[in-house]
């Protein structure tokens, strides 16, 4: 098993095999307890540890400092509408954990694989922030799920792009929308697409033509 992965997915509950590395893992006790708060909710705020702990708000940030330093966690000031946001990781001490137990070796997903997944991300956020401007870490998140959790096909999520534009509805709920049709209708490639459009052509080339019949009595000719 490979925590770091399951952790990036969403699946994964404390594992006890953490207690039995402590040590290597965290730098104490105290921190530690730091660290599980934002296992259990990354958007809390070190202000609301304090309080919950009955700590000042300088030891639970001398914590985060420590927890970072020793490597168990990644802080992030990221600009966000000219507002400095920070975003606390925890994740690095499950690759931590990995790597104390061999997983890292064993990953689930090749080293190359995984550089052309987020080759992939990057195209894909690069792609969208022309049509819809600079896009948050949650947007980029949001683009990440479509590909690595929920399976949408690269290609795919282009096209869907471009039909967002095409209908000047450029917003993520709106192509997310288009990839579920999609995907309930049983597409999924482009190839799929295209020959669904063909047949779609072909159809109304087919559809006969009714005659437009016009009379010649009626109250015109009156």
């Amino acid at each position: 098993m490979n925590y770091y992965d399951e952790y990036s997915k969403g699946h994964l509950v404390l594992p006890n095999v953490i207690l039995a590395h402590f040590s290597k893992l965290f730098p104490s006790a105290f921190d530690f307890l730091i660290w599980l708060y934002f296992f259990e909710n990354q958007d809390i705020a070190p202000s609301e540890i304090a309080e919950k702990t009955g700590k000042k708000l300088s030891e639970v940030n001398l914590a985060i400092d420590n927890l970072s330093k020793f490597g168990a966690m990644k802080v992030t000031l990221i600009e966000i509408d000219g507002d400095m946001e920070t975003f606390f990781d925890i994740s690095p001490a499950f690759k931590h954990l990995d790597e104390i137990l061999g997983g890292a070796v064993a990953s689930s997903t090749p080293e190359n694989e995984k550089v052309q997944e987020e080759g992939q991300l990057k195209e894909l956020v690069s792609m969208f922030e022309a049509e819809m401007g600079m896009i948050s870490p949650v947007q980029m998140e949001e683009l990440r799920a479509w590909l690595f959790e929920d399976g949408y096909d690269f290609s795919l999520i282009k096209q869907a792009l471009r039909e967002a534009v095409l209908n000047r509805k450029v917003s993520l709920n709106y192509i997310k929308a288009i990839l579920r049709n999609w995907k309930n209708d049983g597409v999924n490639s482009l190839q799929a697409i295209e020959s669904r459009q063909m047949e779609r052509e072909e159809a109304k080339r087919k559809k006969p033509q009714e005659d437009f019949y016009i009379p010649l009595d009626g109250p015109w000719n009156s």
